[in-house]
């Protein structure tokens, strides 16, 4: 049975037209829509680690904007509420449109429900990213905000004992507009590129391998909090304050480092608005860019004609968080590191039979 169907019953009443909502029907589709539940033990075990952190996330949020000198801008509460709103909607219109599909196995019928199971997959996908997303980031302006002593000296130090010059990097990749050029676009990708992983895997219909990458992407951002926490960093550029000539080709495509200024008036105390509207990156260490990159690649893996692409643009976007991103090569070492015993972690829990071609067809049937 589908995701999206089985959730209401004829009426006992004779007389009475319509259908009304069966509680057990509904619980058990909630379970599916919430927890990929139709996609094995795995992925609800999976999607326990996303939720847990999306819920643990709002729980520190809330008691940590009571005692900050943060607020949250009014304006998040109308994206937040516009947000529940579409997405009950799609997901009461979709419910309701495959029931209406569902007896009918003419051929545009057939076409549309299948169109409903991809956009109802997509839908259950946004859900918890989105609040993930919304979470995490206020979290790392709360931890930006609580001025914590800077770290980077360290960092630094850790490049030097690796023989890493982040100066003399910067003035070499700097030197060709060419490779500025590929850098910059690389680094810019990184949101394109893991969309369109998740894209693929919809319309694939992988629904264990999207809560796969969920799990990771949770366990990563909470990698990433912690560290901010530990080893807060400003990063490499506002650390080296490199002269100007030294970027002067990537500073023609566009700022350099916006995120440094957000974060400055986070921490001095002149930027006082959570404004999820227009959130900025703000995290140095680790980098979160890296982090992504490889959760992204390793969703791939068995995806050849994709995989190959993501791999060579994403080790050049890895290459770029250093002179595009700010970022010092310890960054960039921990995030992959963190991001390799996220995926570790959660390999751990996939030791259930793997969703076959067949199993997964029949989410639809």
């Amino acid at each position: 049975m589908s995701s999206i169907s089985g959730i209401e019953k004829p009426t006992a009443s004779a007389g009475v037209r319509g259908l009304t909502p069966d509680p057990i029907r509904v619980r058990v589709a909630l379970g599916r829509w919430f927890m990929f539940s139709d996609y094995g033990a795995v992925a609800q075990r999976h999607m326990a680690i996303v939720w847990s952190c999306v819920v643990g996330y709002a729980l520190v949020d809330v008691i940590w904007l009571q005692s900050s000198g943060l607020s949250f801008a009014p304006s998040n509460w109308t994206i937040i509420l516009k947000c529940v709103a579409c997405s009950a909607f799609a997901g009461i219109f979709i419910a309701v449109a495959y029931g209406r599909l569902a007896g009918d196995q003419s051929r545009p019928a057939i076409l549309l429900r299948r169109v409903l199971l991809l956009t109802e997959l997509l839908w259950r996908t946004s859900l918890p990213i989105g609040g993930l997303l919304l979470t995490g980031v206020t979290l790392t302006y709360l931890i930006t905000a609580a001025n914590l002593p800077l770290r980077d000296n360290v960092l630094a130090h850790v490049d030097r004992l690796l023989g890493f010059d982040w100066l003399g990097f910067l003035q070499a990749t700097n030197s060709s507009p060419l490779v500025v050029n590929l850098l910059a676009r690389a680094y810019n990708a990184v949101g394109l590129l893991s969309n369109l992983v998740l894209i693929s895997l919809v319309l694939r219909r992988r629904g264990d391998r999207i809560t796969e990458f969920m799990a990771v992407l949770s366990l990563s951002t909470v990698a990433v909090c912690i560290g901010m926490a530990l080893v807060p960093a400003a990063g490499a550029f506002a650390y080296f304050h490199p002269a100007p000539q030294l970027f002067a080709n990537f500073s023609a495509l566009g700022e350099m480092w916006p995120f440094l200024r957000t974060f400055l008036m986070l921490r001095d105390g002149t930027l006082s608005i959570i404004d999820l509207s227009t959130p900025d990156g703000i995290v140095s260490f680790p980098s979160f860019h890296t982090m992504l990159g490889l959760i992204t690649i390793y969703a791939a893996r068995d995806t050849r004609w994709l995989l190959i692409p993501l791999l060579i643009v994403n080790a050049t976007m890895i290459l770029a968080t250093m002179p595009v991103g700010g970022h010092h090569l310890a960054d960039v070492l921990a995030g992959a590191a963190l991001t390799i015993g996220a995926i570790l972690l959660v390999r751990r829990q996939n030791t259930a039979t793997p969703i076959q071609a067949q199993d997964v067809q029949s989410t639809g049937a």
